[in-house]
């Protein structure tokens, strides 16, 4: 089955950290389901651990939906935490050097983040095909690639983009999003999954109008999705690693007592589950909206008046976890089987010290755990979970689209 020719399928990958295992998981049932029904992602959207992410697929967007899976995989398999993050105790030094420099006011040798990331520019260096990622977008079997990173100084949320040179959006005023042209490469996905504080910001040069200091794309974004309608996208696919519902209140919880593992990890969620699952139901609510010819005529008027965008039906296949626990419980069951033991301690000492560090008792230290566990058994158990909620998806929508 061919799709219409003016069809053009996003795939939105969302933040997550070691949970965008789940998102490999997620596809390994989407990609083979959208093939079948003739569609095939033309435009990658992707935001820190999801960047990493379309950067692999891009690489192998010209082959059959198996074996870009297949491809994912073995990406997954090379992102363990020692081709990721250096060695806690190989940067003490430097960690408290550079932190004396700051208090000292010398700004040339600043701390920029706890964990060293060096490891991860090899891997990606190594690991993507970058000659076919770029092969892939000058021939037209991809439309464009953006990854989101954030300028640290002003907060801008910038759409590093390859593949639409001067045909690039152009976002309506008071939008904090801008659009640059470039040639993808490794700085630029470094840039966009340097979560702030825990890794160090990165200094983007290409292109030269938008060089400078970038951390994580998902610390400004508020509407992961707009990119791809901004992008020429007709159909979008999101997959997040947070839950699509809302916490449940419970006020017995809200009393108890909390430490900086907690802090951390309800920051964390706020920036990377909520903007999805706000965009998400923003995009549904317009649909129902559209769907009624006389609202949508009134929506159509208002938007030429102001010469946005048209504002059109988006069909749509969104999979995130089921419950926002699920791969905090995974975290934790993995990280005491593998790493709570003195043998799994020796062996890697970094992940306890950060448990400890970070109050080992709290209920959220599994949800915090869940973005540093570059493990293979996390990655297994996480890839399980995005494996049957895209079954779900598929067998409540059969027509996997909805509107």
């Amino acid at each position: 089955m061919a799709a219409p020719r003016d069809e053009s399928v996003a795939l939105v990958l969302d933040a997550g950290g070691a949970r965008s295992a789940y998102q490999v998981g997620a596809l390994e049932v989407l990609l083979p389901a959208l093939e079948e029904r003739g569609h095939r992602p033309r435009v990658l959207i992707g935001t820190s651990a999801g960047a990493l992410i379309c950067g692999g697929l891009a690489g192998v967007a010209d082959r059959p939906a198996v074996e870009q899976t297949a491809a994912l995989r073995d990406l997954l398999g090379r992102v363990t935490k020692p081709a990721v993050i250096t060695p806690l105790w190989r940067q003490v030094p430097e960690v408290l050097a550079r932190y004396a420099s700051e208090t000292l006011g010398l700004s040339w040798f600043r701390l920029r983040g706890l964990f060293g990331t060096d490891p991860l520019r090899d891997t990606l260096g190594r690991a993507l095909d970058w000659e076919a990622v770029h092969r892939h977008l000058r021939q037209g079997t991809l439309d464009a690639v953006a990854v989101t990173a954030t300028t640290v100084r002003t907060g801008q949320v910038t759409m590093f983009t390859e593949g639409r040179g001067a045909q690039l959006p152009r976002p309506e005023p008071g939008q904090h999003r801008r659009y640059v042209e470039t040639t993808l490469g490794v700085e630029h996905l470094l840039a966009s999954a340097a979560i702030p504080a825990l890794f160090p910001s990165v200094e983007v040069h290409d292109p030269q109008e938008a060089a400078g200091w970038y951390v994580d794309g998902a610390t400004r974004r508020r509407h992961p999705l707009v990119p791809a309608l901004e992008l020429g996208a007709t159909h979008v696919v999101a997959v997040g690693t947070g839950s699509l519902r809302a916490p449940a209140p419970d006020r017995a919880a809200d009393r108890e007592a909390v430490d900086l593992g907690d802090g951390v990890a309800t920051l964390l969620g706020a920036v990377m589950d909520d903007p999805m699952r706000h965009d998400l139901r923003r995009l549904q609510q317009t649909n129902r909206l559209l769907q009624e010819p006389a609202v949508a005529e009134v929506l159509h008027r208002l938007r030429a008046e102001e010469g946005g965008r048209e504002r059109r039906v988006v069909p749509h296949v969104a999979v995130a976890p089921d419950r926002g626990d699920e791969l905090a419980a995974a975290a934790m069951e993995v990280f005491d089987r593998n790493h709570r033991t003195l043998l799994g301690t020796a062996a890697d000492p970094d992940l306890q010290l950060v448990h400890r560090l970070l109050g080992s008792d709290s209920p959220l230290q599994g949800e915090l755990l869940s973005y540093l566990l570059f493990d293979r058994d996390f990655f297994d158990a996480a890839a399980a979970l995005g494996h049957r909620d895209a079954r779900r998806w598929i067998e409540e929508h059969p027509d996997l689209w909805v509107t």
